[in-house]
């Protein structure tokens, strides 16, 4: 029984999003997970990432409101909800892939060469927040955000 007990508890543990290293937290919180994960829109040549980091307050009490999300090098617009001691902050960074269009949405006389990659820098990523009575802005980095599978069918 105890080895069906371990198996079952393996996988669990298994289909869970690795978490980011305990090193990245301060004396106000920590960081428990950071994921992205690749979008691909309805309409042809649009494409995107989502991501979601969770932070953990040390301090169930304090308030902390976030003020900015950098990831992967670019500044990500997000929303902040708060559930007991944890903090979820997702963010959408929607863009054109040129790799996709067709022959009707290309302007005329239009080169075929292929687009310059959007550059990224993996390394280039931290969240600023307050605590709630002070102005002081604290700075929490972490080293990168695990991709992350999606699980359901995409749309036909």
């Amino acid at each position: 029984m105890n080895n069906q007990l371990y198996l079952i508890l393996f996988w669990m543990l298994a289909s869970c999003g690795m978490p980011v290293s305990s090193l990245y937290q301060d004396k106000t919180v920590s960081v428990i997970s950071a994921e992205k994960k690749e979008w691909i829109g309805g309409r042809a040549g649009v494409k995107g990432v989502i991501y979601t980091v969770k932070l953990k307050k040390k301090n169930k009490s304090s308030s902390i409101t976030v003020k900015s999300l950098k990831a992967e090098g670019n500044t990500i617009p997000f929303v902040q909800n708060n559930i007991d001691s944890t903090i979820i902050i997702s963010g959408n960074l929607p863009h054109e892939n040129d790799d996709i269009k067709t022959a009707d949405q290309m302007p005329a006389g239009a080169p075929i060469d292929n687009p310059v990659p959007q550059k990224l820098n993996p390394k280039d990523n931290w969240i600023e927040y307050t605590v709630k009575g002070s102005q002081i802005l604290h700075r929490i980095g972490f080293q990168k955000f695990v991709s992350v599978e999606s699980s359901e069918e995409p749309a036909p």
